[in-house]
């Protein structure tokens, strides 16, 4: 995929092109509001693009004479004009569409959803994540300002309503990501490695998704990428952490090509902000992501994408009365070819197949676990829009996910001495599952207006574990004037455990599917294009988790619930200030796993609190803000000891389970960007940014002397304040 992308980048950036003329314009319907996806394609060629999010279309035609300008979308009458290309040169068009049945004024607001399409839910856009504070740039960390996800770690895994990040979807061009982040190690992966220049679109939901997504007990996070270039651009980016390329190559015949590459060097992070002498050797990862996208038709486009990640960190480890190395590697491969078209001119299809591959090693003592996870997958999904108030949705996928488990872990977990007793574990996990969805949208339901329902039903099947499930899940609610909403969501959502459980040495090869009922209250108002407030009341009852057992080693006997209140503003506070505040109020409890009671969840973080500012001081530098606050995170205290001399060790003796609290979580990030042409020729991006800037020490774990009498804190991965500053030039 390398050799490949490297191969067109230099060839099609060493080719020359006669210089085409480019049109660009918005669309929009008859009230004036901006329409996605609408295809607009010159007549008799393959000339054309899809508007965005905004209604924004743009695309190069090599057309000189006369030609016929042509605009459709499904539920609208098709639009066309005679132009020539002299007449649209410079000058952007403007389309207005008229639905072809009554346009009615509801906008189904389905709960907890986010998404870069304003119609999907609150907006989080791609200038949102590039420009949080502290976000890196990474979705996933940006994501977790946003009410739903609580602060249980600084990883960048989503922790979503009291769920194990485990209980959560990604999705990458309808394929599943069972392995999104770098660095993974107990304490979760501390970036993903998707580029967030890839993206086009996002939807994310914190509960009560659609039957759209299944085998997910919490969220969903799905991801597009971006289709066809219609302008050749090219930026770099250099920084204290990494440095990265973008290219964007459109050419001839409607074919195009885009290349994302970042390496990452840790070393002047820690040369200049400390903390070097922790590691052996400094964090370093690398990805590529590539894709070449070929639009067949007026409405066809044929998408091959894939990226290729590696990571590898050698970090010092406090164990009881010593100090052992941990060492930790990962590799990621993923391939996924995607049709998107219109068939019969109103059913939108969308099919992909797709290969994930993740290799990941271990090795901290006696634990030396070798893991390989591959999932392969076939989706399509059809959706067809019957008239304005009236949408029908379906689509099935087959997918097989294989997981290999080869090496050494202790038979006690807290005795990873080199000398400690090992166990050997073989173990191999691989089934197929088939799922299928069907859904109805429908506004103006049983003739009242302004009410709507989202209705779905879903259905797994899983023949190697001899389980199956239909989940049945219903969005309705009610429009109370232009701007608010009040909606009510349930629905039943079933998964498989991890395949780590289902070991025959130390799991249980017969465990059944876990479930959680969601039940969610939600009232929306829309203060205006871009600004939202959002309550939302939810309770989650947990069944069928995995809990310890003596004789099977796990059974689905365990339970639990999760309950809150979600609250976001989101939106412009002056013509300057803009940013969003996001609070979390959760209580959650389970009995699974090897909790021997009923009692809070790890997950327990029990107030969340998120503010994101950011401040246009001038046209060219603007001033941002991310303050996160975030209830100390429940563990299971070391109460004493007991020596045990046929193991020359002491053995902990523990009191309830998560009876304690780390420190309250407190951290503030601030950024300074400053936009400018740089030679007056190149737009150029420059930043300084300071991480935990109050130099506040959060705990997030303790270390332990020999015999436990004693203990140290240990500081989170932002322990310390960290300086970063770095540069994104277009070319």
């Amino acid at each position: 995929m390398l050799l490949l992308s490297l191969i067109l980048f230099f060839f099609l950036s060493a080719s020359g092109q006669t210089k085409p003329t480019v049109i660009t314009g918005i669309v929009h319907d008859a009230q004036n509001e901006p329409l996605a996806y609408v295809n607009v394609f010159i007549q008799n060629t393959f000339d054309g693009a899809m508007t965005d999010e905004k209604g924004i279309f743009e695309f190069s035609t090599g057309q000189t004479g006369e030609f016929t300008l042509t605009a459709s979308l499904v539920g609208y009458k098709k639009y066309n004009a005679t132009f020539t290309a002299a007449l649209l040169e410079g000058k952007p068009l403007e389309i207005t569409l008229v639905s072809e049945s009554v346009q009615t004024n509801e906008i189904i607001v389905t709960a907890s959803s986010f998404s870069s399409d304003k119609e999907k839910g609150v907006m989080v856009t791609s200038m949102d994540v590039m420009t949080t504070p502290g976000g890196a740039a990474d979705i996933f960390q940006s994501l977790k300002t946003l009410p739903g996800l609580t602060q249980v770690s600084e990883s960048a895994e989503l922790y979503v309503r009291g769920g194990d990040p485990y209980e959560t979807l990604t999705l990458y061009d309808q394929a599943t990501l069972n392995h999104p982040y770098t660095f993974e190690s107990s304490y979760g992966g501390i970036f993903s490695n998707i580029n967030t220049s890839s993206i086009s679109d996002m939807y994310f939901s914190s509960g009560g998704f659609s039957a759209k997504y299944g085998n997910a007990l919490s969220g969903v996070l799905a991801l597009e990428s971006k289709d066809l270039p219609q302008v050749r651009e090219v930026s770099l980016g250099l920084s204290l952490a990494s440095a990265g390329i973008n290219a964007s190559i459109p050419f001839e015949n409607n074919f195009g090509f885009r290349f994302d590459g970042r390496q990452s060097y840790t070393a002047p992070i820690f040369w200049l902000n400390g903390g070097k002498d922790e590691f052996t050797i400094a964090p370093i990862s690398g990805d590529i992501n590539s894709s070449v996208i070929y639009q067949y038709s007026k409405t066809g486009m044929l998408k091959l994408s894939g990226y290729a990640a590696e990571d590898k960190q050698s970090v010092n480890v406090d164990q009881p009365g010593y100090t052992d190395q941990f060492d930790g590697n990962s590799n990621n491969t993923f391939f996924n070819l995607q049709l998107h078209d219109i068939l019969f001119g109103s059913v939108v299809l969308k099919s992909g197949l797709s290969r994930s591959n993740h290799k990941n090693k271990w090795v901290l003592g006696i634990l030396d676990l070798t893991t390989e996870d591959t999932g392969i997958k076939s989706r399509t999904d059809l959706e067809y829009v019957a008239d304005a108030s009236l949408k029908i949705s379906g689509g099935f996928e087959l997918e097989n996910r294989s997981a290999k488990y080869i090496g050494v872990i202790p038979v006690e977990d807290y005795d990873l001495r080199d000398e400690a007793e090992g166990e050997i574990i073989n173990a191999a996990f691989d089934v197929l599952r088939l799922g299928g969805y069907l859904e109805l949208e429908k506004s103006g339901f049983f003739g009242i207006p302004n009410y709507f329902v989202v209705a779905g039903i879903r259905t797994d099947y899983i023949n190697d574990l001899n389980i199956h499930w239909f989940d049945p899940r219903i969005n309705t609610g009610y429009k109370l004037s232009d701007k608010s909403t009040l909606s009510i969501g349930w629905g039943i959502f079933h998964q498989h455990p991890d395949p780590r459980l289902y070991s025959p040495s130390d799991g249980n090869p017969d465990l059944k599917e876990m479930r959680a009922d969601h039940y969610i209250l939600s009232y929306d108002y829309k203060i205006n294009d871009n600004d939202n407030f959002r309550i939302e009341a939810y309770y989650k009852d947990y069944n069928n988790l995995p809990l310890e057992d003596e004789f099977v080693n796990y059974n689905n006997n365990g339970y639990g619930y999760a309950k809150g209140i979600d609250v976001l503003f989101k939106g412009k506070i002056t013509r300057k200030l803009s940013g969003w505040i996001s609070y979390g109020y959760i209580d959650t409890k389970r009995k699974w796993m090897d909790y021997e009671e009923f009692t809070s969840s790890e997950y327990d973080i029990t107030h969340n609190l998120s503010i994101v500012a950011k401040y246009d001081i001038s046209p060219s530098f603007q001033l941002g803000m991310n303050y996160k606050y975030a209830t100390g995170k429940p563990f299971t205290p070391i109460v004493s000891s007991v020596y045990r001399e046929d193991w020359n060790v002491y053995e902990p003796l523990y009191g309830i389970d998560n009876s304690s609290r780390f420190p309250d979580y407190n951290r503030l990030d601030i950024r300074l960007t400053h936009l400018n042409n740089l030679f007056d020729k190149w737009f150029s991006i420059f930043y300084i940014e300071a991480i935990n800037i109050l130099n506040i020490e959060n705990i997030f774990d303790y270390s332990y002397n020999s015999d436990y009498s004693s203990r140290e804190e240990v500081k989170s991965y932002f322990g310390r304040r960290t300086v970063v500053f770095g540069m994104v030039v277009n070319l």
